[in-house]
């Protein structure tokens, strides 16, 4: 396998990212860190330019630490989180290791604090009441096919229950979902709390229940 350093650059040129990897791994966006995400998506795109190739891993981690090293000290802002030089290629956490992070997380996530969990629940409601954010969140799923697999896998978890919706009989929440327009998860909620108000849009729906 052979290894290369490369950079990415704005639509305008700036260079804004080190890396090293293999020439896919250049071009593809995927794993990216949160701050690499969020200029990608203010910035419109990305451009890859390799910068060298090596024939061993090692040398390309030496480049690549050399090139954040200096691009930094030139006062270039790059959004690197680490000096380079991290991750291995088919390197593997031991199970020990592995449960350690586990632990460490149970104990130390501040997803656990109850303060926290209702601070980001109301700020996610407040969040999904805004019509930019809920016409975006539609707009990204509509036409979006789910895998085979993933439909398979989600028919193991959730067994087929058929429901009537406004007298009509459907085979599965998910039918009804599809035929309908309206969100499964809006649809399952209205089935297992009857005592929800129905917003305007909904008013039409006059009965959801499970057979």
């Amino acid at each position: 396998m052979h290894f290369c350093t490369y950079a990415h650059h704005k639509p305008d040129g700036a260079m804004f990212y080190i890396g090293k990897g293999s020439v896919g791994r250049a071009h593809s966006s995927a794993g990216r860190n949160i701050i690499w995400k969020r200029t990608v998506e203010k910035h419109g795109g990305f451009s890859v330019e390799i910068l060298g190739r090596w024939a061993s891993e090692q040398e390309a981690f030496d480049h690549e630490i050399f090139l954040i090293e200096t691009l930094r000290d030139m006062g270039i802002p790059l959004v690197n989180i680490a000096a380079g030089g991290m991750g291995s290629t088919g390197f593997r956490h031991s199970d020990k290791h592995k449960a350690s992070l586990a632990k460490r997380m149970r104990e130390c996530n501040p997803m656990s604090n109850p303060g926290v969990r209702a601070k980001q629940m109301a700020a996610l409601k407040l969040a999904m009441n805004r019509p930019e954010v809920r016409q975006h969140q539609s707009a990204v799923r509509r036409g979006k096919k789910l895998p085979t697999a993933h439909i398979a896998v989600l028919r193991t978890c959730h067994p087929t229950k058929p429901c009537v919706v406004n007298g009509v009989e459907y085979i599965s929440l998910m039918e009804a979902s599809r035929v309908l327009g309206i969100r499964h998860g809006t649809l399952h909620r209205w089935m297992t709390r009857p005592e929800i108000q129905r917003g305007a849009k909904y008013r039409h729906i006059t009965e959801a229940r499970w057979l």
